[in-house]
C-alpha cells in the first residue's frame, strides 16, 4: 500500500480527475444534481483508491481510482434518493462488471507472476501454449459473464419501486429470463448464492457483501466471479 507522502500526491495529482468524472456523471442523470456534490462524493472515492492502491498489479492509477471515483458518486447519490431505477440498474451493471473485470484480472497477473518464476524453458512453453482459438475462446467466456452480470443486474433493479418508469416487465422479460436467471441462482453453491444476494438483490457494493460474510474485498471479488461463472453456466443448461 502507498506511503502517506505518496498517498497524499496520488490525491492531489487527480483532483482534475473527480472533476472530470463528476461532469460525465452529471450530463448522463435525469435528475437536477448539484456538480460540487459530486465532486465531494468523488473525492471520498479518490482518497479510499488512493489508500488502496497496489502499484504490482500492473495497472495504472488513474485506471484504477476512475471506478471507485464514479461508483462513489452514485453511492452518494443513492443515499440522497436522486436517481430512478433505470440509472440505478446502469449504473450498477457497470460496477458489478468492472469487479468482474478487475478479478480476471488479478488472476492473469498471479497468473503471470508464476510463470515468471518458472525455469526459462518452461516459461516460454508456457506463454506459447495460449494461441488464438484459446484467446478468442477466454474473451468470448469474459463477454458472456459480462452480459450475465448486466441481466442480473437489471432483474434486481426490476424490484426496486419507481412509479415513473414502465412495469418492470417492461424492462426484463420476467416471464422467462428473469425467470431462468432466479432458477439458475438457486443451483448456486450456498456461499455463492448468498454472496448474490447481497450483492445484486440486497444494495449492497461487494464490499459490504463481502464484509456481511467475514470476507476481504479481493476474496469477494473471486467468490463473485466464479459465481458469475457458475451462473452463466447454469443458464445455458436452462436453454
Amino acid at each position: 500500500m502507498p506511503a502517506a507522502r505518496e498517498k497524499r500526491g496520488l490525491i492531489e495529482n487527480h483532483l482534475a480527475l473527480v472533476q472530470a468524472i463528476a461532469r460525465k456523471v452529471k450530463k448522463t442523470l435525469s435528475a437536477s444534481i448539484d456538480f460540487e456534490d459530486l465532486v465531494g462524493y468523488g473525492s471520498k472515492g479518490l482518497v479510499e483508491a488512493a489508500e488502496r492502491f497496489d502499484p504490482t498489479q500492473g495497472v495504472t492509477f488513474s485506471t484504477f481510482a476512475y471506478y471507485r471515483i464514479r461508483g462513489a458518486m452514485f453511492d452518494g447519490l443513492r443515499t440522497m434518493g436522486w436517481y430512478s431505477r433505470s440509472d440505478y440498474a446502469r449504473y450498477r451493471a457497470e460496477e458489478r462488471a468492472n469487479e468482474l473485470l478487475q478479478a480476471h484480472a488479478e488472476r492473469d497477473a498471479a497468473e503471470r507472476a508464476a510463470a515468471a518464476r518458472l525455469p526459462a524453458g518452461a516459461s516460454r512453453a508456457a506463454e506459447g501454449s495460449g494461441d488464438t482459438a484459446t484467446t478468442l475462446a477466454s474473451i468470448g467466456q469474459i463477454l458472456s459473464e459480462v452480459a450475465a452480470v448486466h441481466i442480473t443486474s437489471l432483474d434486481a433493479a426490476a424490484r426496486i419501486a419507481d412509479e415513473s418508469l414502465p412495469a418492470p416487465d417492461a424492462i426484463i422479460d420476467t416471464g422467462r429470463l428473469g425467470v431462468r436467471l432466479r432458477s439458475a441462482i438457486q443451483k448456486l453453491p450456498a456461499r455463492e448464492r448468498e454472496l448474490m444476494d447481497l450483492y445484486y438483490y440486497g444494495g449492497k457494493n461487494l464490499e459490504e457483501a463481502g464484509e456481511s460474510m467475514g470476507l476481504s474485498k479481493s476474496w469477494a471479488c473471486r467468490l463473485h466471479a466464479r459465481a458469475i461463472q457458475l451462473l452463466r453456466a447454469a443458464m445455458v443448461e436452462e436453454t
